[in-house]
């Protein structure tokens, strides 16, 4: 569940009744493109970011791996 069409879910945004309302995602695909560019890894990661929904306004953040 943690991969979409979008990329692969990092977080994911919960609101004050532990509902979700948002995520945070890296798509791989642009990432790699990124780095076979000669982008540096770490910063490929980062310009590959993005968020989905009302990701700002959440009240709490977890990653779906752990929680």
């Amino acid at each position: 569940y943690l991969e979409m069409t979008e990329g692969y879910c990092t977080r994911m945004a919960l609101d004050a009744n532990n509902e979700v309302i948002g995520y945070e995602f890296v798509s791989l695909g642009k990432m790699t493109d990124l780095i076979k560019k000669g982008v540096e890894p770490n910063e490929a990661y980062k310009q590959s970011m993005g968020t989905y929904g009302r990701f700002a306004d959440a009240v709490k953040y977890i990653d779906p791996r752990h929680e």
